[in-house]
């Protein structure tokens, strides 16, 4: 399997995008599978020959040569997901920043989101033009076509609430500020507050503030994985508390997670595989 991780090229695009992925296996590998988990990103993921199976915590992808392209988003789980890939796969995927890919659609994200793994075909020309993408054999040109797309269809969008309210919860020293609280403070209801992260988002406050936790958690232990301890005294209230969502996000307990959990990317990719 071949799994190579880019960051934007673009200047443009770093701050929409935090990175982009390829993924290729061969007819003659074995079956690849890996936990994933919860994440603020919004995921947005092409692949050309493949037929896929989705249930409530396991998404099976397999080549299927007369199928057409897939183009599939993901950025509404709150628990961990079991995926499988079988057979010949041939995958490119964009992990948008929050509030990201919103400037690359003509409508609220909450629009393109039904379903566990919804197709996604925001632009008539999306589909081809990502076929077109996935036959370019060069890695490196691939990506270039696909930020070239992407700053194609760059649009203005502006929501001052949202990215207000994020960059107080993306603020570690603001992880275990209340809602309440933070309404309090900007001056709008809790209310709205949800209604945008509805829109825009597609998780609730109290869901997105629990997976920046648990993923700034995975982050302080990879930068000191001599202390697992730690994670709880900068991010959690008590031990207690991590060992609830880490098992509510991940299946497993800290000590169980940090011990099987490969980084693929400093913030982005983190899997378990299987």
């Amino acid at each position: 399997m071949i799994l190579k991780v880019y960051q934007p090229e673009s200047p443009l695009l770093k701050r929409y995008i935090a990175c982009f992925y390829i993924l290729e296996k061969s007819a003659k590998e074995r079956p690849v599978t890996y936990f994933t988990f919860p994440s603020i990103y919004t995921i947005v993921t092409i692949s050309e020959q493949t037929k896929t199976s989705v249930t409530q915590d396991k998404i099976i992808t397999t080549h299927c040569p007369t199928a057409p392209i897939e183009t599939n988003l993901v950025c509404d789980f709150n628990e961990p997901v079991l995926i499988s890939y079988e057979g010949k796969i041939n995958e490119i995927t964009t992990y948008f920043k929050p509030l990201g890919l919103n400037a690359f659609i003509p409508h609220d994200l909450r629009h393109y989101s039904s379903g566990t793994f919804p197709d996604f075909n925001p632009h008539d020309d999306y589909k081809e033009v990502m076929a077109d993408i996935l036959s370019v054999a060069d890695h490196r040109e691939r990506i270039q076509a696909l930020e070239a797309y992407w700053i194609s269809k760059l649009r203005p969008f502006a929501d001052p609430l949202l990215e207000h309210v994020l960059g107080e919860m993306l603020d570690t020293d603001n992880l275990n500020q209340s809602m309440t609280k933070l309404s309090h403070q900007i001056g709008r209801s809790r209310t709205t507050i949800n209604k945008h992260f509805d829109q825009h988002i597609c998780k609730s406050p109290a869901q997105f503030k629990k997976i920046v936790r648990f993923r700034a958690a995975i982050q302080s232990h990879l930068d000191d994985k001599n202390n697992i301890g730690q994670a709880y005294r900068v991010d959690y209230f008590d031990q207690s508390h991590m060992i609830r969502d880490f098992k509510k996000l991940t299946g497993f307990t800290p000590k169980v997670f940090f011990s099987r959990i490969t980084a693929l990317e400093r913030n982005e990719i983190k899997w378990i595989f299987i």
